[in-house]
């Protein structure tokens, strides 16, 4: 080798010796993760082993409206306030946009690093924010192998036909999501067309109800103590009127999130 290759060659390898030592360390994963939303409550817990979770919101346990109730249990809790929070020192806040909203912002002012997750209403965005969650926290590996088992169960379910049968998703008082909510999106990966004369949220009066009857009317489990709010989507006229019904956990539909998957399931298997 000439001097000038040898030469050429030194300097290479010098430069690309400068070039390791400035290199930034790579990023190390938060250790503390806090959610402040009862929707990450269920990303991290799918996502996260018990102890790196330093808290969920108060909502994790609540079998009404947590999918994730059971696995929550022996998980710390934490009111959604930058007062509560800080002292529990978290290298991650997840928050959604509504509740915890002002916690967040005041954690963000103190440099806590703030992961703000908007409403997921189909299955696409609840796979976007398993992502996002997963890439915050170092698990992008685990949230892309629960991505595709939704993936395999959603592609699993019978096809849609030219022309769905209708369902309604009834809810206490008579309430309902209309085109454009989560629960849309299960009704339509189910196979259904959603009876609701409406788009987002609005009520679906027990007279309306029994004069345009869908298909399949799905309603909470009965469970709890009795209210005039539940009792009416048990109502004795439903029964006699012959409507076909469903029974799907509300936790399911509470929150986008891969449980949501088993309501569509659920809800294929009448068709």
């Amino acid at each position: 080798m000439s001097w000038s290759c040898r030469l050429r060659a030194a300097c290479a390898a010098l430069l690309l010796s400068a070039a390791l030592a400035t290199a930034a360390p790579a990023k190390e994963p938060p250790g503390r993760v806090v959610s402040l939303n009862l929707c990450a409550d269920q990303f991290l817990v799918l996502l996260l082993p018990p102890a790196r979770i330093a808290a969920l919101s108060p909502l994790a346990t609540d079998r009404t409206l947590s999918a994730v109730a059971d696995r929550a249990r022996d998980i710390p809790q934490v009111r959604p306030s930058a007062e509560a929070v800080l002292p529990l020192a978290p290298d991650l806040a997840i928050a959604g946009p509504w509740g915890g909203a002002g916690a967040a912002a005041a954690l963000a002012r103190r440099g806590v690093p703030v992961l703000r997750l908007e409403l997921a209403e189909d299955f696409a965005a609840i796979a976007g924010q398993l992502r996002r969650v997963g890439e915050a926290v170092g698990e992008s590996a685990r949230a892309e192998a629960i991505v595709a088992e939704m993936d395999h169960a959603l592609a699993i379910l019978p096809a849609r036909a030219p022309s769905p049968p209708t369902a309604l998703v009834w809810q206490a008082r008579g309430f309902a999501p209309g085109t454009g909510t989560l629960a849309d999106a299960v009704l339509r990966a189910a196979g259904y067309a959603n009876a609701a004369p409406f788009s987002g949220y609005g009520f679906v009066p027990l007279e309306r109800l029994l004069a345009d009857p869908p298909a399949l009317l799905v309603t909470s489990p009965r469970g709890g103590p009795p209210s005039l709010a539940t009792t009416l989507t048990h109502h004795p006229a439903i029964a006699k009127s012959g409507i076909a019904r469903a029974e799907v956990e509300p936790a399911w539909l509470a929150c986008g999130s891969p449980y949501t998957v088993r309501a569509a399931s659920i809800l294929a298997m009448h068709r």
